[in-house]
């Protein structure tokens, strides 16, 4: 709408502008004209009348590109009227319309958020009411002789507490870092109590342990690492066959379990850290949720930690939990 005005304007003012010039050269014609006396020659007649011919054809250009200029004016001004007539009421509605769903949308997350905080404190109320009867079930089955009966039934209940443990730390993600308290620990304190754990197990698979006290430290959460490495632990555990070897290292920098189990194919590798991701092994073995390994990568990522693995079908799996350097501790 601005560019058709400044068009007609400028149009306009240049056509003035020749008028201006043409009344000019007249004026001057005339009075040069008078003094010279040029007016009764033929020659000065017929450039009077050219002048004057070309002041009057100027004069109508100026006349029409005026009503021209007035016109275009008169049909902005009716568009303008029109706009503010006709969408602002559009515009305004859209814009109520906008913050009524934002509105909407804040009530949906604030909803939203106290149903996911009442699910949180509903698994966690239901987990520790689990932890009761298991542990209640550990004091009963520590009082049986011990048979081979009683080897499986202590097999069991690791397996439900393992459970019970992955669901509360997996509702517990979306507070992942309120749950968090980074200190100074002993790698050998989070890898004891997780070896005393699994003990039946091995005693049951008659699997070897390579594995020495390191006496190494690092700085950050033991409960989330622990879960981390007890995830891998369980998996090595589970994939081995009787009479097979777990080997837990450290260097330094990087925590080892390795196993010689039945091994990760090649195209389930790049998948076991999905979510609800079982592999082959797992619909063989029909003991994998699919979850284990996902949420140790996703503990992993939070905790700066990087998870890497290597497997042979046949020979066995290697999984490498590498701490940053920045947080690590010199021993003792």
């Amino acid at each position: 709408m601005k560019t058709k005005v400044e068009f007609s304007m400028a149009w306009f003012k240049s056509h003035a502008f020749l008028l201006g010039a043409l009344a000019f050269i007249e004026v001057f014609s005339i009075g040069f004209f008078f003094v010279f006396n040029w007016l009764n020659s033929e020659v000065g007649y017929y450039l009077f009348l050219l002048a004057f011919f070309l002041l009057v054809v100027a004069g109508a250009l100026l006349w029409h590109d005026w009503r021209k200029y007035k016109e275009v004016v008169r049909s902005l001004q009716q568009e303008v009227t029109t706009l503010d007539d006709g969408f602002s009421p559009v515009v305004s509605h859209l814009y109520e319309a906008i913050q009524q769903e934002k509105s909407d949308m804040r009530g949906l997350s604030t909803k939203m958020k106290q149903l996911r905080k009442e699910d949180v404190d509903y698994y966690t109320l239901w987990a520790h009411q689990i932890k009761t009867s298991i542990a209640a079930s550990q004091l009963l089955i520590h009082e049986l002789p011990q048979t081979t009966e009683k080897s499986l039934l202590s097999q069991e209940l690791v397996r439900i507490t393992t459970y019970t443990e992955l669901a509360l730390h997996y509702v517990r993600m979306e507070s992942f870092h309120q749950d968090l308290s980074i200190s100074t620990i002993s790698i050998d304190e989070v890898i004891r109590p997780l070896l005393k754990k699994y003990a039946t197990f091995f005693i049951s698979k008659k699997l070897h342990l390579d594995y020495n006290p390191t006496g190494e430290k690092v700085v950050t959460d033991s409960k989330w690492l622990g879960v981390i490495v007890e995830q891998v632990l369980s998996n090595a555990v589970k994939y081995t066959p009787e009479d097979g070897t777990i080997r837990i290292l450290f260097d330094g920098s990087t925590l080892t379990i390795e196993d010689t189990g039945i091994g990760i194919a090649p195209y389930d590798i790049k998948r076991i850290f999905e979510r609800g991701f079982s592999g082959y092994n797992g619909r063989v073995n029909h003991q994998s949720t699919g979850l284990g390994l996902y949420l140790s990568a996703e503990i992993a990522k939070r905790l700066g930690v990087k998870l890497s693995v290597d497997s042979t079908v046949g020979e066995g799996t290697t999984v490498r939990i590498q701490i940053p350097s920045e947080v690590m501790q010199v021993k003792d």
